[in-house]
């Protein structure tokens, strides 16, 4: 069923993306997501959103900038931020602030979910926790200190399986 059909509807970027997500093929789905937003395809964007559809992991400039050089989009650093800034305005990356509060970049339409962070390589791995948890930490949080709680984030640090090997 074509997304048009709802065009009477207001959809978020994450709902949208949800709804390209059965298309077969990443090339479709990066031109799918740059048409609902709104944005025209350039070779630098759509290798930029295909880096984010491929690596599951928040990305650092310098990753972004890696990526795109392995397949040949030579842009520099401030094409790249340029982007991103259209991509974090239109819903469709998130900012992610990790352990250096460096800030890195991931796919907004992905769930609600943390981060493992080591100290050793910085490699970053998602988890998944049970959110009903949360946010019952949250209520308590909020009746027992008066704060009210618009958003979390939390990261564990440690060492990754390989790293603890070393």
């Amino acid at each position: 069923m074509p997304l048009e059909r709802y065009s009477s509807l207001v959809l978020t970027s994450a709902t949208k993306l949800r709804y390209y997500r059965g298309m077969k093929g990443y090339t479709e789905e990066v031109i799918a997501i740059l048409k609902v937003n709104g944005l025209r395809l350039t070779k630098t964007r759509k290798a930029l959103v295909e880096v984010f559809l491929l690596d599951k992991t928040p990305l650092s400039v310098q990753d972004i900038l890696y990526e795109l050089q392995k397949v040949r989009i030579m842009v520099n650093k401030t094409t790249v931020y340029r982007e991103l800034e259209k991509l974090q305005t239109r819903g469709i990356i998130d900012v992610v602030r990790l352990k250096d509060r460096k800030q890195y970049y991931e796919l907004a339409s992905r769930e609600h979910h943390h981060h493992l962070i080591c100290l050793s390589c910085e490699r970053v791995e998602d988890v998944d926790m049970d959110e009903a948890k949360l946010l019952a930490e949250e209520e308590t949080v909020n009746r027992e200190r008066g704060f009210i709680v618009l958003r979390h984030s939390l990261e564990f640090f440690g060492l990754c399986k390989g790293c603890q090997l070393i």
